[in-house]
């Protein structure tokens, strides 16, 4: 399974947001971390002739040094929260009820919440010093050897070791939502331990020095990895049936083998330059055209004259206009921020809309030798959607793709339920009330012997897993729970209250969910 590029990679904090309160916190964090960079600023500003060669040399060392300094103010002001909301409610392992009355889950929110703003500004640079930099403020116990810029790592309950290789798309989960409850537990991983791609370290593993774990791996809930030692933890056999030389046939619904039929993909998708570039080119000039404006005034008339051009710093902080700039300026830019998100969202409603007027979207299947108006249609839709998608989802307010999407009218989210950084369907997709999808792909297209564009439905209180893949058509009802790396296939449906798990689907029984990832329904114990 492929990484997509709207994943965000690296250190991760869920999206999980118990109330919107949280946001206030999220948004001081950001105000906070912008302060010192002001203040640093000022001293280039007094340092550097604005108008020399000797400027312009240092800017772009500048913009360095202003990255550097958000990461560790945003850390630090982070890491000052942490304490306090440990004093009122301490961390600790166990499985919680996934309730917002639950205080345990409550407070894991939260604390995922004051962790976002210096998590996303280590993920802008693909860089393990600088993802290490930030583990280390917030107290995780890792390495500046380690390679951990290709996974999704969870920033609590992790302890790291040295020379550790974690692959592309690897989740290392110290929590997990399954079956309506939060499974908290520390992960281990010792010294010169290699993890190989779209791996799924759950909760609890402790993995020994010097081993190695083949991709696409799964381990149990608390399970022990001996040193010295090289594991294929894939699902047991009768479970793991390879299903890679098998696709659904769109006619019958039944699995037969993948003919070679040879492909041109140069003739599978619609290639329109102009139409790409223009629509693209608005969106984007529309969406930062007030932005850019307001950060020109605002400048203009009131940063410069009363912060940057004062004499001394001091002098900022005794003159209540200049101090109120001081302390506004940080506001202003979010509130920037907010305004570029909020017309991506508004412009690309109205593109859609008007595609949709003129060829409204249809689900089928399509041949691309016969491009025809829907087959066309789809691939516009597409290519607007996408950029409004990609857009939130790597900005610092992932919680705005539910009602960016509801409000666009191309897809539905119900209350309470959580979008991590997946790679959402962009069309046709319908999830209920109080689910957790986590870092997977769902897909409303898909490419074989035609290209089949059929909607996904999710019902209430679905919990899908890392790394899983669902395919057009799928159906999961009510209560489902799918397993890390779980695969559906095209047209598939999930019955309600079951926990499903791997490709094909296969819905597990009690005793199999123990032995498969040490985790009981009913009672939730561990074995």
């Amino acid at each position: 399974m492929s990484s997509p590029v709207s994943i965000q990679d690296g250190p991760f904090a869920s999206n999980t947001l118990v109330s919107k309160k949280f946001l206030l916190i999220h948004i001081f964090i950001i105000w906070g971390s912008i302060l010192p960079v002001i203040i640093e600023l000022y001293a280039f500003w007094k340092f550097v002739d604005e108008n020399s060669i000797f400027f312009y040399f240092l800017l772009p060392f500048q913009i360095c040094i202003i990255y550097l300094i958000l990461i560790i103010s945003s850390a630090i002001l982070s890491k000052i929260l942490l304490g306090i909301i440990k004093l009122i409610h301490q961390p600790k392992e166990g499985i919680f009820n996934k309730d917002k009355n639950d205080k345990d889950y409550y407070f894991w929110s939260l604390r995922a919440v004051v962790k976002k703003w210096p998590i996303w500004l280590s993920n802008l640079i693909p860089s393990s010093f600088i993802k290490n930099l930030m583990l280390k403020i917030l107290g995780i116990r890792t390495d500046y050897s380690n390679k951990i810029f290709s996974g999704n790592i969870d920033v609590e309950f992790i302890e790291l070791g040295k020379n550790i290789i974690i692959g592309q798309g690897s989740s290392i989960k110290s929590s997990m939502i399954l079956q309506g409850h939060l499974i908290i537990k520390k992960v281990i991983i010792e010294d010169n331990v290699i993890i190989g791609s779209n791996s799924f370290i759950a909760p609890g593993t402790h993995i020994g020095s010097n081993m190695t774990l083949d991709s696409m791996s799964v381990t149990k809930i608390h399970q022990i990895f001996d040193p010295l030692s090289s594991h294929n933890q894939n699902l047991p056999e009768e479970i793991h049936k390879s299903s890679s030389d098998f696709f659904l046939n769109l006619n019958d619904g039944e699995l037969k083998k993948n003919s070679n039929t040879s492909l041109n993909p140069e003739d599978k998708f619609v290639k329109d330059l102009t139409y790409n570039i223009t629509t693209f080119g608005f969106i984007y000039f529309c969406s930062n055209f007030i932005p850019i404006l307001g950060i020109i005034y605002f400048c203009k008339e009131y940063f410069f004259p009363f912060c940057l051009n004062s004499p001394n710093f001091f002098q900022i902080l005794i003159n209540i206009q200049s101090f109120l700039i001081f302390l506004i300026t940080p506001l202003f830019l979010i509130f920037l921020i907010l305004i570029n998100l909020f017309t991506v969202i508004f412009i690309t409603k109205v593109f859609y809309k008007i595609i949709q007027y003129k060829n409204p979207a249809i689900e089928g299947s399509f041949h691309w030798n016969n491009k025809n108006q829907d087959f066309n249609s789809y691939f516009k839709r597409s290519f607007i959607l996408r950029y409004a998608k990609w857009k939130i989802q790597k900005s610092s307010f992932p919680w705005l793709i539910k009602p960016a999407f509801n409000f666009i009218g191309n897809c539905y989210f119900g209350k309470k339920t959580v979008i991590e950084n997946s790679y959402v369907a962009k069309e046709f997709l319908k999830v209920g009330e109080n689910s957790y999808i986590g870092k997977t792909l769902l897909a409303n297209h898909l490419w074989d012997k035609n290209l089949t564009i059929k909607g996904i439905t999710i019902g209430d209180n679905v919990n899908i897993s890392d790394n899983c893949c669902i395919a057009p058509g799928t159906e999961i009802e009510n209560g489902v729970s799918l397993l890390p790396l779980s695969v559906t296939s095209k047209y598939e449906k999930l019955t309600s209250i079951s926990v499903s798990i791997h490709s094909p689907i296969k819905t597990l029984p009690e005793e199999e969910l123990i032995r498969i990832i040490n985790y009981r329904l009913g009672d939730n114990r561990e074995d």
